[in-house]
């Protein structure tokens, strides 16, 4: 896969798609006047569990939803981010393409797979689907209470004392850092998507200052916009 570091952020092109993970220069009008011929599309994401279709951007930042899809060309699929994890689907039989913002929250609801639950109901076999996650916070930085941590590895059904090793670091009485990143590939991997079908950039959000933090920055976090945009 072709990724390209641009002003923008991380920028990866197909014969049939554009995808960047934007970085803090990420903005709507910055990608409008980058990228002319893209119609860009939000949701309005409350770290839910609700996956809606966009058609293109007569709807931008007009449905509450965490995950949208389209098969439209020349249509961006927008996720908004500041340490949440990105995700961009594609699907090359159908042209399918979907993106999901995944906050703790929204990997704790199971956002991601019923993203795949939606694109299974359309017809799509989940192991032809191809995912890429954008930078997000990463291990290190992401500690949290564990009563947070329990609500995140609940989404993943039972495990055994061994695999919660795999997900999460116990630093102290209370306090505990959960891999994000390796939940979110295991419920991909519980849906049969192949791991060599999840590309991973490993870039962590708090500790980049090419990227928008809210842990970092707080209240003064900016946000980036990532797309992915089906072209042909």
């Amino acid at each position: 896969m072709n990724i390209e570091q641009t002003p923008l952020g991380y920028e990866i092109r197909t014969p049939h798609l554009i995808m960047l993970f934007g970085g803090v220069n990420a903005q709507i009008p910055a990608l409008k006047a980058a990228y002319p011929d893209i119609d860009f599309v939000r949701v309005k994401q409350i770290h839910s569990d609700a996956v809606v279709e966009s058609e293109n951007s007569s709807t931008d930042l007009q449905v509450i939803a965490d995950a949208h899809i389209t098969k439209n060309k020349n249509v961006g699929i927008c996720v908004i981010t500041a340490d949440c994890v990105p995700l961009l689907f594609y699907h090359q039989g159908t042209g399918t393409i979907a993106g999901v913002h995944a906050g703790w929250r929204g990997v704790a609801n199971r956002i991601t797979i019923k993203t795949i639950e939606k694109l299974i109901a359309s017809g799509i076999p989940a192991e032809e689907l191809d995912v890429i996650i954008g930078p997000h916070i990463q291990k290190k930085s992401f500690e949290v209470g564990l009563d947070v941590r329990d609500q995140i590895l609940g989404s993943l059904g039972t495990l055994t004392e061994a695999q919660r090793t795999l997900f999460t670091e116990k630093i102290s009485e209370d306090k505990a850092l959960v891999d994000l990143n390796q939940v979110v590939k295991a419920q991909l991997q519980s849906m049969n998507i192949q791991a060599d079908r999840v590309f991973d950039l490993h870039i962590d959000t708090f500790t980049n200052p090419d990227f928008h933090s809210h842990r970092r920055d707080k209240e003064k976090a900016g946000r980036q916009v990532s797309f992915i945009c089906r072209i042909s």
